[in-house]
């Protein structure tokens, strides 16, 4: 009796964190159709990966073009001003962006919005024999020459089967995983 309740429990468990989806804010006084023109700052790696952020800002930028809600700043411009205004500004990567410079990023690309990101997590994770993806992000749009934080979401996620036994659902590999992630959470900027 006391196997069938633990089995239910895990059961509950697993079913509860598999349906488990981002947690996101959408400032409710915010025009989202004002954000026309938006850049991508250097994601900062939290991980023990120290080029996650780079490899998730690559695959965010992928499925924004893809999308096409946006004009997006070319990446090579955007980094090279970035670079620019971080160096007059004293700001080391990876201190965040202050208000003052994303208003002079801003004015140089003409973008009225900046996503910027942080990559809480990016590993293969062990579960029995195998290895798993495990991801984890915050993204946020922020108004360029405000400062002012329109949206923000976080998401992360274990690779592998979502039922145990059954290999169905399974996520095998970190960019797979991480572009899943990455559509769910632009699927909550509307």
């Amino acid at each position: 009796m006391a196997f069938r309740k633990l089995m239910g429990l895990v059961l509950v468990s697993l079913v509860v964190t598999s349906c488990s989806g981002p947690r996101s804010y959408l400032n409710p006084g915010a025009d989202m159709g004002y954000y026309q023109r938006v850049g991508v700052a250097a994601f900062e790696s939290l991980s023990d990966d120290a080029r996650a952020g780079l490899k998730l800002q690559r695959i965010l930028l992928s499925e924004l073009l893809k999308r096409q809600e946006f004009d997006l700043v070319p990446q090579g411009q955007f980094e090279k001003v970035e670079t620019e205004v971080r160096s007059k500004q004293s700001l080391n990567f990876p201190t965040p962006l202050d208000s003052t410079a994303l208003a002079m990023i801003a004015q140089q690309t003409g973008a009225q919005g900046i996503i910027i990101g942080t990559v809480r997590d990016y590993r293969m994770e062990r579960v029995g024999q195998e290895e798993f993806p495990m991801v984890a992000f915050s993204l946020k749009l922020v108004d360029a020459p405000t400062g002012r934080v329109v949206w923000d979401v976080s998401v992360g996620e274990r690779g592998g089967p979502k039922f145990p036994v059954l290999s169905f659902g399974e996520t095998h590999t970190l960019s797979e995983l991480a572009t899943k992630l990455c559509r769910q959470a632009l699927g909550t900027l509307r």
